[in-house]
This record gives C-alpha cells, sequence and structure tokens, in this order.
C-alpha cells in the first residue's frame, strides 16, 4: 500500500513515488480506481481515498484540505464532468462558468461547455452571462426564476455587519406590546410564546423547557418559574387562537412599518406557494384523510394547502395572507385574498398590482380596479388563446433586443413592428387589444415581482411556514398566519431597537 488513509488524509502523487522505484504511470493507474479520487484541480495531482472525501465532504460534496499548493478540490462525483453536471442540476439557480471556477478552483468554461455541446446540460444567455442549468425545461426555467431573485431589485442589501443582532426576548417584547391590544381569545403573552415557536420548530413540551429554562424570556413575558405554562395548556392555546386576531397584529405591525417607507403602499405582489399536509401514513393521503386538505398542482403535484399573500414591494413585507385547499385554483383564490387586503389597508396611494401568469384573466383585472382602483399587471399566459402567445412572443423579442432603451410604454410601441392588429388574429375594440398595452406595462414592472419570492423564502427557512404539525384545518391557518407575524415582528423590533439593516434579516434573530 502506497497510501495510508487512517495517517495521511491527502497525499500529492510526487510524496507517493518519493524514495521508491514505481513509475509515474503506475501511480496515474491506481490513482484512477475507485478507492482513491484525485484532486479536481492542481492537474489532479493530490490523492485521497474515497472513505477520507465521503466522511469529510461537506453537504455539497466538496472537500477542500489545504495542501503545499494552497488547496486541494475533492468532491464525491469524483471526476469534473461528473461534478459539474452534479451541480448544474442541483443548485437551484443553475451555474456560471464564473461560479464553476470557484467552486473546483480550476477554469470550467470548457468542461461546462463539452458538457453542453453533448446536450447533457442547457446553456442560456442571462444577464449578459452564460448559465448552465437542467436539461429538462421544467426544471430549467426554475432555475432561471431562482437566479432572478439571488440579486437585489432596486436597491442594494443594506451592510447588516455593524447593525449586530436581534433577540428574541426583544422580538417577544415587541409582538406582547401588539398583541396585548388585539389578542382576545387567549393571553396575550401565551401568543407570544407561540410566535416564539415558529423559529424554533419546538413541540409544545419543549417550548415548555424552553421557558422554564430561559430567564429573559420568561422576563419578556413576565413569567415566574412556577407561571409558565404547561405542554397542554400551550397546544390549547394555539387550539383556541382566532386566526383572524394574527391578521389585527399583523395589519398593525405592518401599518407602523410601512409608515417609514416613502414608496410604500406604491406596488403590491400577489403571489402563492404550497404546503404539504401533515400526516402519519400513505393511505391517509390517499384517503383525503387530512381535514382541509387535497391533491393540488404546484411545481409539482402535491397534497396539502396553497398559501396566498400580498407583499409590499417597497418594504418586503407580507401585508396579507390567506389559505385555501390544495387543489384551489389561483384565480379562484384571488378575489378573497384583494378582500382581505381591502379591508385592512389604505389603497389611495397604489399604484399597480402585479402577479405572474397564473393569475391573468378579465374578471381579476377588473375586480382589482374596482377594489383597488388600480389595474393588475399580470404576466401573460400564453394557454388562453393563440392571439395572446402571438403578443408575449412579440413583447418578449421586443424587451430582448431594447430592454435597456424603454423608459415608458410608448417607447416600446415605437419599437413594435407596426403590423395591423388583425394579424395578431384578434378584432379592433375586443379585450385582447388592451394586452399590448398591458404586456409592455408589466414587462417593465416584473423586477418589482423579485421580491414576493424573497419573502416565501423568508417565511419557509425561518419562521417554519410549511413545517406544518398540524391536522386541524383552523389550526393549519393559524399556523401560517403565525408564520407572517413571526417574520412582521421580526422587522418591527428591529425598526424599534434603531437596526434598519435588519428589517430584512430573520437570520441576525438569535
Amino acid at each position: 500500500m502506497l497510501f495510508d488513509a487512517a495517517t495521511e488524509q491527502v497525499a500529492s502523487k510526487d510524496e507517493l513515488r518519493a524514495g521508491t522505484d514505481v513509475p509515474a504511470w503506475y501511480i496515474d493507474q491506481i490513482a484512477s480506481t475507485n478507492t482513491f479520487y484525485t484532486s479536481l484541480n492542481h492537474n489532479g495531482q493530490y490523492v485521497a481515498s474515497k472513505h477520507v472525501v465521503g466522511h469529510r465532504a461537506t453537504h455539497d460534496g466538496f472537500w477542500r484540505p489545504e495542501v503545499d499548493d494552497g488547496v486541494a478540490v475533492f468532491h464525491r462525483k469524483e471526476d469534473t464532468k461528473s461534478t459539474l453536471k452534479h451541480l448544474v442540476f442541483r443548485r437551484p439557480s443553475g451555474l456560471t462558468p464564473s461560479e464553476a471556477n470557484d467552486l473546483l478552483d480550476r477554469r470550467c468554461y470548457r468542461a461546462l461547455r463539452n458538457l453542453a455541446d453533448q446536450q447533457e446540460i442547457h446553456a442560456v444567455e442571462h444577464r449578459n452571462t452564460t448559465v448552465y442549468v437542467h436539461s429538462w425545461p421544467s426544471l430549467r426555467d426554475a432555475q432561471l426564476s431562482q437566479r432572478e431573485t439571488d440579486q437585489p431589485t432596486d436597491v442594494s442589501p443594506v451592510d447588516t455587519d455593524e447593525e449586530g443582532y436581534l433577540y428574541r426576548d426583544e422580538l417577544l417584547a415587541t409582538f406582547l406590546s401588539v398583541a396585548v391590544s388585539e389578542i382576545q381569545s387567549i393571553p396575550p403573552e401565551r401568543a407570544a410564546a407561540l410566535v416564539l415557536r415558529q423559529f424554533e420548530g419546538d413541540s409544545f413540551d419543549a417550548l415548555e423547557r424552553r421557558l422554564r429554562r430561559n430567564h429573559s424570556f420568561r422576563e419578556a413575558l413576565d413569567y415566574e418559574p412556577e407561571d409558565v405554562p404547561d405542554g397542554t395548556s400551550l397546544w390549547r392555546a394555539f387550539d383556541d387562537l382566532h386566526p383572524d386576531e394574527l391578521r389585527d397584529c399583523l395589519q398593525s405591525m405592518c401599518g407602523d412599518l410601512l409608515a417609514d417607507h416613502d414608496h410604500a403602499g406604491e406596488f403590491v405582489v400577489i403571489d402563492g406557494t404550497h404546503i404539504a399536509a401533515w400526516a402519519n401514513t400513505r393511505e391517509e393521503i390517499d384517503d383525503g384523510e387530512v381535514e382541509g386538505a387535497s391533491w393540488g398542482k404546484h411545481e409539482g403535484k402535491f397534497y396539502g394547502y396553497k398559501v396566498y399573500i400580498v407583499v409590499d414591494v417597497a418594504a418586503e413585507l407580507p401585508v396579507a395572507i390567506t389559505m385555501e385547499t390544495g387543489s384551489r385554483n389561483d384565480c379562484a383564490a384571488f378575489e378573497p385574498l384583494i378582500e382581505e387586503f381591502d379591508e385592512r389597508y389604505d389603497t389611495d396611494d397604489l399604484q399597480a398590482a402585479l402577479a405572474d401568469a397564473g393569475f391573468d384573466s378579465q374578471g381579476n383585472r377588473e375586480f382589482t380596479q374596482e377594489k383597488l382602483n388600480c389595474p393588475l399587471l399580470t404576466a401573460i399566459n400564453p394557454r388562453r388563446s393563440a392571439p395572446l402567445k402571438a403578443i408575449r412572443d412579440e413583447i418578449k423579442e421586443l424587451f430582448k433586443n431594447h430592454g435597456d432603451e424603454i423608459d415608458s410604454p410608448y417607447d416600446a410601441l415605437e419599437r413594435l413592428p407596426q403590423e395591423q392588429l388583425s394579424e395578431y388574429g384578434v378584432e379592433v375594440g375586443s379585450v385582447e387589444e388592451t394586452y399590448i398595452f398591458q404586456a409592455i406595462k408589466e414587462r417593465m414592472h416584473r423586477h418589482l415581482r423579485a421580491g414576493v419570492e424573497r419573502v416565501f423564502s423568508r417565511l419557509k427557512s425561518f419562521t417554519g411556514l410549511d413545517r406544518v404539525r398540524a391536522r386541524k384545518e383552523n389550526n393549519v391557518e393559524t399556523h401560517v398566519v403565525l408564520s407572517a407575524v413571526a417574520l412582521v415582528a421580526t422587522s418591527l423590533t428591529a425598526k424599534r431597537q434603531g437596526k434598519p439593516g435588519l428589517i430584512r434579516s430573520p437570520s441576525r434573530l438569535i
């Protein structure tokens, strides 16, 4: 054995040959066996055992030990081609050559191009760079959509390093100051404890233990050790808490936060996502035994519920939230959501509501104009008619070629081929005629829709939106609204603590 993995984690091929008569070709041969991996960088001059790489690799499959020449890069997929294909398929936003160079610590331009030429991955031009994405069109579109939300839209992110952190006891005090006047169904301090649970993902018994052990939490809730409710009492509080009272808290906190934004209330985005039902067995799902849940389609087939939110673009806050069964159509869920938003907020300054193609209907536009007194700008759903598909393709090509030159819808109209509407297959005066102008306005405002995906990401990553541990429909709705309340409570805490850079940073809550 030339290399003892128990004592040496990584070695160069020159070190393996030192003091022996073993030829270089033989070292290359044994390094290519299943027992060993060669490094992806440094021309493959470093060797490590498969066992060591498998046990020391991070969640993304990489292991990067320090060597004489800097850092050697190993991956569980072993060779460059397999590693790059794995990254392209698994990364939510695909892979650019520069990102690949950073990950593998070597030039990857040619390797990625060869994979694309062999049709093993797909290459697409996106924002003046080549992005390599999944070969399946549905997954490819999802990756490009995710890449859109990876970047800020209108303003650069605030540097949070100087802002420090937010503390959970501060958040409890912030929410409690609002809940005292809004929560009637249960004691407000128990509602605050339930907000804390959204961040921790605790069982109710674990929440009880957390409150008993943490004196700062008890102080924020004004509990003596003997006053801390047991797990059963906390569950009963969760069961008794009314979702509309939580919406009252959400409205109060959002109103406080929006008051300080110059452009708050000018644009909102409507969107939906899905969450899975909590079921113990496959039979329960097949028999539809979970109350309020049903089979639906959203980024694939799922069994559970759909959550719809209205997000204020300037503040990136979920200002309204509703829940429907999984089979609910987006258009059918639109009106209850808009009514919820309209009842709770002043919409006098609203310039437009934005939504994706799932909400594209004339009825939704008319309802929005009637309720909110503003247009609804949706992406065109090409499945509705061939003329709409022709218009969408024309507008898409227009913005691809002249997007940087378009400052108003009229700039776009001047650059469109001056063809008769009849060539689009529509008649003058028909509903479709207005889609040309609407489609241009929607394309000009599309970047504003990116914020809603970041809000969903925060709700799922930090406040447990998709970690439902309740089976009654009313309790699931309570969980959903609690997620939005917890996120907004974090933002309000940042404002009240004089840390505006943390308003959109729940990751800084400790």
